[in-house]
């Protein structure tokens, strides 16, 4: 095709996804809808806190944006600490000083639903919108209006959100919270190393993997690894083992749970063997693959200091790994596949949220999908760099991409589409606790295949059944 046409049909395709972008907005927050009248009484003034994993700045944008028309709002922000987070939102609960608005990882918003540490967003919320005009070129008028707008409809999110985000925050006829962003597992790689050991480029497939880890792996005289070809194959220092292994699990159509995440599936799929088995094979010294054991330095910390050629993460985790590399050169590509042409990721992002003791939970959700809007999100992305979950932005951040130029945000982007939550249950911890022992055993050969299968999942069903 002629390149010139290419680009008109690349910023046709703009349009139109600013258009609809447009659409969104008014819907979401009910812009075009709901019912409501002007010349009512300014309610009471409201504080709310929100504890977010947003940096300062591109929270506060959002905020400015928010309190610019709704004067009797204010909002303080605290930026949580992803490692502590978890930590530091259940001592404030105990000490009854908790935010009001807070940020909860995908797979651990079922549990906080479960144990009713969030409110679900109501049916319908009331805002109060305040503006001032001049009567007559002279005399200052404010008026405000009072809009009630039903929360948004499962078939709306649907087509506003990508499938992954959907199915996380919309439970039982329920909206549990609101992405401002997405992301997903992807493999990095350092490029000096796979030059150095004549890989030039990055795999795509599982397969690919299999073959050029040996090459990257160096071993002494002893048959120590000094250096690993990839972060995989065992639990203590691969922090993301769990979303890997459910990643092959998804490629291999082996079914962790049921679509309710009610009951474990993979103990009886056929292919459970051979997935386990090969995640596993990465660490155990009897293998070709044999690369990685737990003398090595956490996985991201280990592809900071060039001990290992290939690791995987998300796109936090690699701002965390570029910020401690001294030099080398991590690039990133898509998560392995099963096959050249599969499309199957795992989605790790956070999800933003109101706490059951809100002080007003009725303006914490107005301010939520008021932040989810297309506007309020481009604002969030723009400072980030981050991933959006809204379909019409991550088709607009995939333009290009099929003409063969994929750069880190396009990669994401393309992830995002079809990327979705490893976990359905309710306790993650516990389930992650299941598959970490899963590869473990099998990895140091503690036991068969079969026997660690049915032990992980004896303790998998607990973690579907009832929070820790």
């Amino acid at each position: 095709m002629d390149p010139f046409k290419k680009r008109m049909i690349a910023l046709g395709g703009l349009l139109v996804v600013v258009v609809i972008g447009i659409l969104v907005y008014r819907v979401v927050t009910g812009g075009g809808t709901g019912t409501g009248e002007c010349g009512v009484t300014a309610p009471k003034r409201v504080q709310l806190t929100w504890w977010g994993d947003l940096p300062e700045s591109a929270a506060q944008s959002v905020i400015n944006a928010y309190v610019a028309s709704r004067p009797y709002v204010s909002i303080a922000y605290t930026q949580l600490d992803p490692k502590t987070s978890e930590q530091q939102l259940i001592e404030a609960w105990a000490r009854g000083t908790g935010p009001d608005i807070y940020a909860v990882r995908n797979e651990q918003l079922r549990y906080y639903a479960a144990t009713s540490l969030l409110s679900p967003m109501p049916e319908a919320t009331t805002s109060y919108t305040t503006t001032t005009s001049k009567q007559l070129g002279i005399k200052e008028v404010t008026e405000t209006c009072r809009v009630t707008r039903a929360a948004p409809s499962a078939e709306l999110l649907q087509n506003t959100f990508v499938t992954g985000a959907f199915n996380d925050i919309y439970r039982n006829g329920q909206v549990l919270g609101f992405p401002l962003q997405f992301d997903s597992i992807v493999m990095f790689y350092n490029q000096q190393l796979l030059d150095e050991a004549g890989v030039l480029t990055a795999p795509k497939t599982w397969e690919d993997v299999r073959q050029v880890v040996p090459k990257l792996t160096l071993l002494d005289d002893k048959g120590a690894i000094v250096r690993a070809g990839a972060a995989i194959g065992r639990s203590a220092n691969v922090p993301r083992m769990p979303e890997i292994l459910a990643g092959l699990f998804l490629q291999y159509q082996v079914k962790l749970t049921d679509p309710a995440g009610t009951q474990a599936l993979f103990p009886t799929e056929k292919a459970t063997n051979q997935v386990v088995e090969f995640a596993s094979s990465f660490g155990n010294s009897t293998k070709v693959t044999y690369t990685w054991d737990e003398t090595f330095p956490s996985a991201l910390d280990a592809l900071a200091q060039g001990k290992v050629a290939i690791a995987f993460g998300t796109l936090a985790d690699l701002t965390t790994v570029r910020s401690q590399t001294t030099g080398a050169d991590i690039r990133v590509a898509a998560f392995p596949q099963g096959t050249v042409r599969g499309t199957s990721y795992i989605a790790d992002y956070w999800v933003q949220t109101v706490a059951p003791r809100a002080v007003d939970p009725n303006v914490a959700w107005d301010f939520l999908r008021f932040s989810a809007d297309t506007a309020q999100v481009q604002l969030v992305l723009q400072q980030t760099g981050g991933t959006p979950a809204i379909r019409t932005l991550v088709e607009a951040a995939r333009v290009g991409a099929e003409e063969g130029v994929t750069s880190t945000s396009q990669i994401f982007a393309q992830q995002a589409a079809t990327a979705v939550g490893w976990f359905a249950g309710v306790d993650a911890a516990k389930a992650r606790t299941a598959l970490n022992g899963l590869v473990d055993d099998v990895a140091t050969r503690a036991s068969s295949t079969a026997e660690a299968i049915d032990r992980a999942a004896s303790i998998f069903v607990l973690a579907l059944r009832s929070p820790s």
